[in-house]
């Protein structure tokens, strides 16, 4: 089922390369959309009273992130001009990264900011927010600045924190383009019971449901031929050569890999496989985006008890605990009867778990690299969807980015949407219906990798978390 019968929201975001990368440097217009998608989910989408709380309790109060957009920004950009950080200059210390520490030991964190014993009012942090903005915008009005490759790319990796671009269609490692900070927001907020939905109306999950249950393909299995590719791209932290394209240090330094032959299914887990299991083998939490409702035992916190049924294939007892089911949406809860065809949205544990039992396993990096190959291949083939991919820079945003059309990405919408209807064919980048794409690959260093001169920091945390390729 294509989402295209789905008005897109009034906060998408363009899909197409040529839209939404025309050149290296964002454009002040795409700075303007990024500033009132971040004011939508920041200030609009949860109360200020909230703002303290920690919908997930191993990261900060939500508060932290509106002081570390702007602060990151002005890092970068007193680093790059030489300049005085704008004020309240304490701000850097406070904001300038968050915590993320390993789920299984939590004593186990990267270097952090020291949190303000007594937290900045609001007002003062969206004040400091607006200083920020006007710096990045006087920028744009100094010819030499914007024609500094540094000054580019302390612009450029500001931009992508916040929600920048999307993912390269060259192979590369970090491809959270569209949605760094806004999507991680997003996903905290869905955990607190005040988040609120975007303006406009709340979409039809109900006629959804039933045009996804009408178009439901069978998941097959495909063989992911041996194949050969390069991944990464050229990005040297210099002036010289023409006015390429930036790439943070985990896409850069292209190197070649060979993936044997292996098979994959088509498409993505989806919400009613995942309950199945649950039901059937009566173990294990349900995702923290489910909840349940008062009269069933399965849980969502550390107990795990679940209601076993002692009829595997009893249907009308798997009927009752899928209606025990819901989903978490910025909309409210949706029932999960509505939400069957939906993407499986879970832990890296979770998924595991299921596919242990499925007799599968979760895809190395390179074998969902060679996934996505595989997918753009025969896409072509399909139609003239788009250029051979060439594995070194170039110019041309349509030779380096992925073209997204028809895809759950960029706020087309805010809720994933059903995948079931992808059976028969592989599913490639940012096809997954508005999920990620796990992987199970330590995030570490690569062939040939080199730390980002303006930013070394930022894959200094390596070797502690899988991969979770972009799909959103």
């Amino acid at each position: 089922m294509s989402i295209e019968y789905q008005k897109p929201s009034a906060f998408a975001f363009p899909l197409t390369p040529k839209d939404y990368a025309p050149a290296p440097l964002p454009y002040l217009e795409e700075w303007d959309k990024l500033w009132e998608a971040w004011d939508l989910v920041t200030t609009n989408m949860i109360p200020a009273k909230s703002l303290m709380d920690r919908p997930i309790p191993l990261r900060n109060p939500l508060m932290f992130y509106l002081g570390h957009i702007p602060a990151f920004e002005d890092i970068h950009l007193t680093r790059a001009t030489d300049g005085i950080p704008t004020e309240p200059a304490i701000y850097h210390q406070f904001f300038e990264r968050g915590i993320d520490p390993d789920v299984d030991n939590p004593t186990k964190c990267h270097d952090h900011s020291v949190l303000p014993e007594a937290w900045p009012a609001l007002e003062d942090i969206l004040g400091y927010r607006e200083k920020v903005k006007k710096r990045i915008t006087a920028l744009y009005s100094d010819p030499k600045a914007i024609s500094n490759r540094t000054v580019m790319r302390a612009l450029w990796i500001g931009f992508e924190h916040e929600g920048g671009k999307y993912p390269p269609c060259i192979p590369v490692l970090n491809l959270s383009r569209l949605a760094l900070h806004i999507e991680t927001f997003l996903y905290m907020t869905l955990q607190s019971p005040h988040v609120l939905p975007p303006p406009g109306p709340a979409p039809d999950f109900g006629e959804m449901a039933k045009k996804a249950f009408s178009e439901r393909v069978e998941n097959q299995w495909f063989k992911i031929p041996k194949q050969t590719f390069t991944i990464g791209f050229d990005d040297p932290e210099s002036d010289d050569g023409p006015n390429r394209f930036f790439a943070w240090d985990n896409e850069r330094e292209p190197y070649s890999t060979t993936v044997p032959e292996f098979e994959a299914q088509a498409r993505p887990v989806c919400n009613e496989e995942y309950a199945k299991y649950l039901f059937i083998t009566g173990k294990g939490t349900v995702p923290a985006t489910w909840i349940k409702s008062p009269n069933t035992s399965i849980t969502t916190s550390d107990n795990q008890t679940i209601n076993q049924s002692t009829v595997e294939n009893d249907d009308y007892a798997f009927k009752q605990f899928i209606e025990c089911q819901a989903i978490k949406t910025v909309y409210g809860a949706v029932p999960l009867v509505l939400a069957l065809d939906w993407p499986l949205m879970a832990s890296n544990h979770e998924v595991e778990g299921y596919a242990k039992w499925a007799k599968a396993r979760v895809p190395s990096l390179h074998e969902v690299r060679s996934i996505h190959e595989y997918a753009e291949k025969e896409k072509r083939k399909r139609s003239s969807y788009c250029k051979e991919n060439s594995a070194k820079l170039q110019p041309d945003s349509e030779r380096i980015f992925a073209d997204l059309t028809g895809c759950n990405a960029g706020l087309q919408h805010f809720h994933p949407v059903p995948v079931t209807q992808n059976g028969n064919r592989v599913s490639g980048l940012g096809d997954m219906g508005g999920a990620w794409e796990w992987t199970s690959s330590f995030f570490a260093p690569q062939p040939n990798f080199k730390p980002m001169d303006i930013y070394p920091g930022y894959s200094g945390t390596s070797g502690t978390h899988e991969f979770a390729p972009f799909n959103s």
